[in-house]
Order: C-alpha cells, then sequence, then structure tokens
C-alpha cells in the first residue's frame, strides 16, 4: 500500500506540467493585448478537486489487512465528522481571437457528509447501554452540475485615467499624479450563459437508535430532492467586468464576475424516506415479532423549482518582473464555484520552452499549487497538481488539472 501511494505521488509530480504564465486567467481584460489566436484541443481541458475532512494520504496506510489500530490512529479518525467534497470542470470549446474568447463547458459540484464522527466512536469504542443516540449525518449534502457558455471581449486599445476629464488636471506638476494619468489600462467584460443539469440534496436527516435495558431501537428519517427524466433545467444569464493596469514591471488585476448568476432546477423528484424498528425484549411469547416500519415516498412528491444561488464573485491582486523571466504574484479571490479561494501568492520561472510556477495559499485550509509546462511559438501543453491541508503525503486533497492549445 505504501508503495503504491508514494508511486501515485511520484506519478502525479511528473505529469505536472503547467505552460500557462498568466496568475489571472479568469480576468477577461487579459485579451486585450494577446498577440494571437488559439483553440483548445478538445477534451484535454479539464480540472478535477477532490478533498475530505479527517484522512491525510498518509493515514490510508492504517486500513491495510491486519493492521492493527494505534491510539493516534483512532484520535484520527474519530475527530470529525467525515466529509467529502469535490468540483470538475471540462471545457469541451474553447477558442478566441486575440481580445474576444468563447468557452463551452461543463461543471459539477459536491459536498457530501458521509458519516457523523459519533459513528466512528461508536464502531471503535463501542457503545453505551441505556442510552439514546441521536444524529443527522448527511443532512445539507448537495451535489448538482450545469454547462456553462462564456464570451470573453476586451477593449484592444489601451486606455489611461487621463482620457476622464477633469480627474488629472494638465497642470498637475506631481510626478505620482503624471504616472497615474498615463498609466495604460485594459478593460474587458464577459457574459455568462448557464443550464442547470442535474440536482441532489438531502434538505432533512435524522437517525435515532439505542439499546436500552428492556429494548433495542433505531428511527431513520430522511427528505430527499433529486434530478430524474421528469426534470428539466433552465438557461440564465450572469456577466462581469474586469481591469488590468500596468505598473511598472507588473500589473495590477481586478475583476467581478456572476452578477445575478443562480441555477434553476425544475420539477425535481422527492419525498421522505421514514424506517423504524424496535425490539421489545420484555416479551418472550414465541408469537411476538419485531416492529419494523418502512415509509418511503418518491415521486408523489415533486419540488416545482429548487434554485441555487451564487454571490458575485471577486478577484483583485497583482503580478510583478522582479529579474528576468522571473515573476511574483499575490492574489486574492473569493468564488462559489473556484475550488482555489482566499488569499495566495506564488511565484514563477521560465528556462527556455520549460516554465515552473509554484503557489501558496489559505481558505479554510492551506493548499500548494504546483504548475509546470512546455510552451513553443504554435503549442502549449498545461497540467498541474494542488494539495490541500498539506503538502504531499500530508495532503487531505488533491486536485488535476490539464489542457493543450494550438496558437496561430
Amino acid at each position: 500500500m505504501k508503495k503504491i501511494v508514494i508511486t501515485t505521488i511520484v506519478l502525479t509530480l511528473s505529469l505536472a506540467l503547467f505552460g500557462n504564465y498568466d496568475f489571472f486567467p479568469e480576468n477577461p481584460a487579459n485579451n486585450a493585448d494577446r498577440p494571437y489566436s488559439q483553440i483548445h484541443i478538445p477534451f484535454t481541458t479539464y480540472e478535477m478537486n477532490v478533498n475530505n475532512s479527517i484522512l491525510r494520504f498518509d493515514d490510508m496506510l492504517m486500513f491495510q489487512t491486519e493492521h492493527q489500530l494505534t491510539n493516534s490512529e483512532k484520535s484520527v479518525i474519530t475527530a470529525d465528522d467525515f466529509i467529502l467534497d469535490f468540483n470538475t470542470s471540462y471545457d469541451l470549446l474553447n477558442f478566441g481571437h486575440k481580445y474576444w474568447n468563447f468557452d463551452f463547458g461543463f461543471k459539477s459540484f459536491g459536498n457530501i457528509e458521509i458519516l457523523d464522527k459519533m459513528y466512528s466512536n461508536l464502531v471503535i469504542y463501542g457503545n453505551d447501554t441505556n442510552r439514546p443516540y441521536e444524529s443527522n449525518t448527511g443532512e445539507g449534502s448537495e451535489v448538482f452540475s450545469f454547462w456553462r457558455a462564456t464570451l470573453d471581449y476586451a477593449y484592444p486599445k489601451g486606455l489611461s485615467f487621463g482620457m476622464i476629464p477633469g480627474l488629472f488636471p494638465e497642470n498637475e506638476s506631481s510626478s505620482f499624479v503624471e504616472y497615474l494619468r498615463d498609466m495604460t489600462l485594459y478593460v474587458g467584460a464577459n457574459i455568462n450563459l448557464d443550464y442547470s443539469m442535474m440536482y441532489a440534496s438531502i434538505d432533512e436527516s435524522s437517525q435515532e437508535f439505542g439499546s436500552m435495558d428492556d429494548s433495542l431501537y433505531y428511527h431513520y428519517k430522511a427528505h430527499f430532492k433529486y434530478s430524474d427524466e421528469g426534470s428539466v433545467g433552465r438557461l440564465t444569464p450572469s456577466f462581469g467586468f474586469g481591469v488590468k493596469a500596468r505598473i511598472f514591471n507588473g500589473n495590477f488585476y481586478a475583476k467581478i464576475d456572476d452578477i445575478f448568476m443562480q441555477l434553476n432546477y425544475k420539477n425535481l423528484a422527492g419525498g421522505w424516506y421514514d424506517k423504524y424498528y424496535r425490539n421489545d425484549l420484555l416479551y418472550f411469547d414465541e408469537d411476538y415479532e419485531a416492529i419494523e416500519e418502512t415509509f418511503a415516498e418518491d415521486d408523489s412528491t415533486r419540488v416545482k423549482n429548487r434554485y441555487v444561488k451564487f454571490s458575485p464573485s471577486v478577484s483583485v491582486g497583482m503580478d510583478y518582473m522582479i529579474l528576468k523571466d522571473l515573476q511574483i504574484m499575490a492574489k486574492y479571490i473569493n468564488n462559489q464555484h473556484s475550488y482555489k479561494n482566499g488569499f495566495s501568492f506564488g511565484a514563477g520561472y521560465q528556462w527556455r520552452w520549460l516554465p515552473v510556477q509554484a503557489v501558496i495559499g489559505y481558505d479554510e485550509n492551506i493548499y500548494y499549487e504546483f504548475k509546470s509546462g512546455l510552451i513553443f511559438d504554435r503549442f502549449e501543453w498545461e497540467t498541474g497538481a494542488t494539495f490541500y491541508h498539506g503538502f504531499f503525503r500530508y495532503g487531505k486533497g488533491l486536485g488535476l488539472s490539464s489542457s493543450m492549445k494550438i496558437k496561430f
């Protein structure tokens, strides 16, 4: 098992090639001074991220056959609820000419509570007699997907603050004000069209059980929604704006996107599942039977509309070339359908056709991103690896990304 984990990590790093030096690919203003046209090779552009709340890669070794758990390993398993979250993004079409670009792809997201830490404690340490147990495992879990088409446009000419009448008077002698007045600005905008696809959620969930002196019982209830053959999606628009300003040997970036974004899932199936069991141990009559009832209501309950709403996403930061071919960056991003949010800092270096890029970021937990790649005049290959919560074997999640594009 250990060899398999180490081999997987080594292969992941050996494939961690990323050729795009743009630290702010989400900003449409970047295309204003793009000197080429491009098209991504279909099915080569993707990003996948998966994360969990308690287990590091190194912890997987504890589940080997005949391995006896140590006290420290038991504390890891019982420390928190076991939650799995993921997102994926696949570009089916991505092409553009200089200052405009079109992207069409598929996105999916999930956040699932698999196991309450109470159950982990019961499995390892056992339960107490004559004590009722209650939990809400699974409640709030949600999985959804949608198609997105995005058209980016950047004004192909540089602007300046000096073009705004009265903002910086011509007779101002301050060198700083003169620099601001003549600073080159690029602006861009994008419109998104989202079509909701699949949806599933557990809105309510409860489990009650216990081993009493006179009985055994459990009661499980769940209220759920999900897409079926009768469900349909809806096309909804959103839009955004971006600006890029050149500052000495670097650039400042700002973007707001996903304005008015929401997904609408219509005519979802749903209902209740309710199961009850009781075995009264006081009765020893040979005709006595345990009470067991199951109630499931499915298609008889339809959900007319389920909305998934998003706050506008924000991205702000800058990059700077401190030495020849050595670039640094600082960035803040808040995007509900991005996996890398919060503050991040990075550096990139290019040696001939081989660039190397590294980023460290912090949202709720720390993450490390490594990118490198192949850059030629007419072709780029991009791929990368990200470790969440920790570095290499201490990570609790992994992200992989890749793409290939032709420039002309």
